[in-house]
């Protein structure tokens, strides 16, 4: 927006007023519209934008008072400065203006030099506001595409990750998916805000993507693990959080995968973090990821009933699991066991 080619719209009702404005401003390249009083500049304002409105208080009809709150109430608009001409000197109309939206005063009798310089100061502001404006939508974008980008790798990793325990085991890949659904239902019940229960619906699949790095002899193995195999075993919470650092992606998902062994009385892995030192979407994660893993049969286990499944997660309440989080999980189990019977 140059100031010089701006649009100024003028509007009073006294035929000398508006010989005095277009005299000052015939010299300047201001393009100057002319209204006579309040409905006509509402109806003018509807085909033209301009950038700025020069208004009378008092007029016949709608007096400058009702037409700036009109203006003002628009969202086509509301962003265009007013500044009110009158030849009112009372403090009280002053206050009054600035409150129905004005954001300047020209008291009569109109002088031209005062004119010009109000008139360039509140051009210049809203050019100003118009850049800013226009950085933050530029922002708004940068920030939705990256926002897809990321939304785009998740989804990506996601069905590679079912694709992948497809071939080894059809129940792997309903575990992902389970425990995704099973986090977002946990963090609604506890009380987590939409964009939470969004993402973390979305993330929680990932807890486990660091498993893409071990081989099938731990990944499948029936018994308990050597010390060699259990320090791999655990490693793959700090490749999971390494893989998706690499990608970009949000820093939830790095903490699901890295923190979701970790357990409340700090006795878990890598770090032995404990209770609320842990992230929330991590304690959210361990609980729902043992839940079906218990009930899920693999290669190298059966299923345990879910009688014993929720003795266990309840006897791990305050050990293994935040005690919050546990009494949620048993307060949503019908929706618990409804979300598993769709994903069987």
């Amino acid at each position: 927006m140059n100031i010089a080619e701006s649009i100024i719209l003028v509007v009073d009702d006294n035929p000398s007023n508006l010989n005095v404005l277009f005299d000052i401003f015939s010299s300047l390249e201001y393009d100057v519209l002319f209204a006579s009083d309040g409905e006509t500049c509402l109806k003018l304002v509807e085909s033209e934008q301009p950038d700025l409105i020069l208004l009378d208080v008092m007029m016949p009809g709608f007096d400058g008072f009702e037409t700036c709150q009109r203006l003002k109430a628009s969202e086509k608009t509301r962003s265009i400065p007013v500044i009110f001409m009158t030849a009112l000197a009372d403090t009280a109309d002053k206050v009054r203006g600035f409150e129905v939206g004005a954001v300047d005063y020209i008291t009569k009798p109109i002088r031209p030099g005062e004119v010009l310089a109000r008139v360039k100061t509140h051009l210049t502001l809203r050019k100003m506001y118009m850049m800013l404006e226009d950085r933050e939508a530029h922002l708004r974008y940068l920030v939705e595409e990256k926002t897809r980008q990321i939304s785009n790798i998740t989804l990506a990793l996601v069905n590679a990750l079912e694709n992948a325990n497809k071939l080894n085991d059809t129940d792997t890949g309903n575990h992902i998916k389970r425990v995704g659904e099973y986090a977002g239902l946990l963090a609604e019940g506890y009380g987590c805000d939409h964009e939470f229960v969004k993402r973390i619906r979305l993330y929680a699949p990932l807890h486990d993507v660091g498993k893409v790095g071990l081989p099938d002899s731990i990944l499948q193995k029936p018994g308990k693990y050597n010390d060699e195999e259990l320090l791999k075993m655990q490693y793959h919470v700090e490749f999971g959080a390494e893989l998706l650092s690499s990608v970009g992606i949000d820093p939830m998902a790095r903490n699901i995968a890295k923190y979701h062994h970790e357990r409340w009385d700090g006795t878990g892995y890598v770090e032995r973090l404990a209770g609320t030192d842990i992230p929330l979407e991590a304690r959210i994660v361990s609980v729902v990821d043992v839940y079906d893993a218990l009930i899920s049969t693999r290669l190298y286990k059966l299923s345990f009933s879910e009688d014993k499944a929720d003795r266990i997660i309840q006897e791990g309440a305050g050990k293994h699991f935040d005690p919050d989080l546990v009494e949620v999980f048993f307060q949503n189990k019908d929706r618990i066991l409804n979300i598993r019977s769709k994903l069987v």
